[in-house]
């Protein structure tokens, strides 16, 4: 379920990515994580060592798993 919600999020914040194979990449590989909070925190630290135009894909990213979360 987690990874679905990733995968959502994903979808729909597509048309907003400048590094959309980046984005999609990081997506597969974390939406076998079974947990969402754990998906999120991950993604979280992959911010810290990202360039600034992935870092703000990132923080789209997260911010509609967020949405969707609720």
């Amino acid at each position: 379920m987690p990874g679905s919600i990733l995968r959502t999020a994903f979808e729909r914040v597509a048309p907003h990515i400048s590094n959309l194979d980046g984005v999609r990449e990081l997506v597969d590989e974390l939406e076998k994580i079974d947990s969402l909070d754990s998906i999120i925190r991950e993604l979280e630290a992959r911010m810290e060592e990202a360039e600034v135009t992935f870092r703000t894909d990132i923080r789209i990213l997260i911010n509609e798993c967020r949405h969707l979360k609720r």
